[in-house]
């Protein structure tokens, strides 16, 4: 069992089973609380992968599927059991991974066991695999119903031509009534795999005895799993919709801004993290203007903004909701042509974000879950936080390049007429 150092004063411990299963244990002693989470890098990008010179293409959806039979498969009601336990589970599908946890006042141990068993266990039928199909399209349904939930997936068709954020999470009505009780088991075997699982847990045990349930549970699998590789196919760095409208049954127009640029780093974490620091002097109210743009209804307290970071290109996303659509648009662009870039400012968001971070420590779920996504980013959590908190105002400059090249798309979502 190794100690992982860090300036945080968390005791941090990682060991590996026999298996493959790499485990991180957060040592809160004197605390009642615990949590675990165990993440598998897969999630609703994930469509097409290469295994042993085989390319497998998985439904749209097939996570998030697998995540709802998991957690209610054919021996047992997961939830159930964590709540006759007195735990709180649940679990969720992203773009990017599918997370199953808990958290618990009492008997750690025991909790841990049954997800331990339920993650690592395909019991599934095809009668199940039929029974949830029309759920998981009344969900779908229920999900496009929602204006901001369709803003953004309306936003990510006008940006991509071919990167998966086009398709929801849960997929389509058709692809999920078309998928398989094979697709599942393909899915799983690829990627529900010890070595490829991560497990995270937060809690006052002994860390010996953690070490022991874990490595003592019964192994998963043993073979020894040959590299999966995502496979995406390039996206062009132009969009596809520069200026597009829809409608929709809303009460007041709803729009967004999005520039989309080439990206080639390998620190996403610390990089996202800049360019929202970035963003932030320029578009929030560190800004002398910012208020400004409230009193005359340019932006609405719905503003918002951020940033995403794949291989190959990054988009700033730009959401509003007001009457005012054309002078948003000009706003903007203006704006982030001429950003804020102030010493002051930066020292001032950096001391800010530092005490944020130390706060957020508190929130074991949210720790958990960071500390599995660093893994997957085959990185360490703390590792992460201490990279950002040593940045450098001279290290901000040089983030300037990624706002020189930008291709926009401007989506404006009205009310139906």
């Amino acid at each position: 069992m190794k100690t992982i150092q860090n300036d945080f004063d968390e005791t941090l411990y990682t060991f590996t089973s026999d298996s493959g299963l790499k485990t991180y244990y957060l040592h809160r002693p004197g605390f009642k609380k615990s949590t675990a989470v165990m993440g598998v890098p897969f999630g609703s990008l994930n469509l097409t992968q290469e295994y042993d010179g085989k390319t497998i293409h998985h439904p749209q959806g097939a996570a998030h599927f697998l995540e709802h039979k998991l957690f209610e498969d054919d021996l047992e009601d997961v939830l159930s059991t964590f709540t006759k336990m007195g735990a709180s589970g649940n679990a969720f599908t992203s773009h990017d991974e599918t997370m199953y946890y808990f958290s618990h006042n009492g008997n750690l141990l025991e909790p841990l066991n049954v997800l331990l068993n339920f993650v690592r266990r395909f019991d599934i039928k095809e009668s199940s695999v039929e029974k949830e199909k029309p759920i998981i399209v009344e969900e779908i349904k229920m999900y496009d119903q929602m204006p901001d939930m369709k803003l953004v997936m309306e936003t990510y068709k006008n940006i991509f031509h071919t990167f998966p954020l086009i398709y929801d999470i849960a997929g389509t009505e058709d692809s999920v009534n078309n998928t398989t009780l094979e697709d599942l088991k393909t899915a799983y075997a690829l990627n529900y795999h010890d070595q490829r699982l991560v497990l995270v847990i937060i809690g006052p045990n002994d860390p010996k005895e953690i070490k022991n349930f874990v490595m003592d549970h019964p192994m998963h699998s043993t073979k020894k799993l040959l590299e999966i590789k995502d496979v995406f196919e390039e996206e062009p760095l132009d969009v596809v919709c520069k200026d597009r409208s829809v409608e929709a049954v809303i009460e007041e127009d709803k729009m967004s801004y999005s520039f989309k640029f080439e990206y080639h780093g390998n620190e996403k974490f610390k990089d996202r993290f800049v360019l929202r620091r970035i963003l932030e002097m320029s578009f929030s109210s560190m800004n002398p203007e910012f208020q400004n743009w409230l009193d005359d209804d340019i932006i609405s307290d719905f503003f918002s903004y951020d940033v995403e970071l794949r291989d190959g290109f990054g988009v700033f996303y730009f959401f509003n909701q007001g009457e005012k659509p054309q002078e948003f648009k000009t706003l903007i662009y203006k704006q982030i042509n001429d950003l804020i870039f102030n010493e002051e400012d930066f020292d001032q968001i950096m001391k800010r974000s530092y005490g944020e971070t130390i706060l957020s420590l508190s929130q074991f779920d949210n720790v958990a879950v960071a500390i599995a996504r660093a893994h997957f980013d085959g990185e360490i959590y703390f590792d992460q936080l201490e990279a950002i908190k040593n940045l450098s105002y001279r290290e901000i400059l040089e983030y300037k390049r990624y706002f020189k090249a930008l291709n926009d798309s401007f989506l404006l979502m009205k009310k139906a007429t």
